[in-house]
């Protein structure tokens, strides 16, 4: 079984096990070493070839497993801020080339 989507309000899964709407389930995630016990209830199951693909939505568990959740996926989205300003820096820099190009195009290249 792996996620194909995560967030706080549960998850995108792929299976090779018989899963049906309304089951609850009981998994881990692990990441860099650490495992993250968590409960969900399956909202719905779509078949594929030789697979299930379910949307599950997280049900409480332990303060401190919703902590290491929350942290990790804190983390997940940290990453995707840090690539979204890196676009913006080097959007910035090519924009700021351009002008210069054109900049010195036109007055110094009459």
């Amino acid at each position: 079984m792996w996620a194909q989507n995560i967030s706080f309000g549960g998850l995108r899964l792929v299976a090779n096990l018989d899963l049906r709407a309304g089951e609850a389930l009981d998994f881990d995630i692990l990441t860099n070493g650490t495992r993250i016990h968590c409960k969900g209830m399956i909202l719905a199951v779509k078949d594929l070839k030789d697979k299930v693909q379910a949307r599950l939505s997280f049900t409480p568990t332990s303060d401190s497993e919703y902590r290491k959740l929350s942290h990790y996926l804190d983390s997940l989205s940290q990453g995707k801020r840090i690539r979204f300003e890196k676009a913006i820096i080097v959007g910035l820099f090519i924009l700021s080339a351009y002008i210069v190009y054109l900049f010195i195009r036109t007055y110094f290249f009459r």
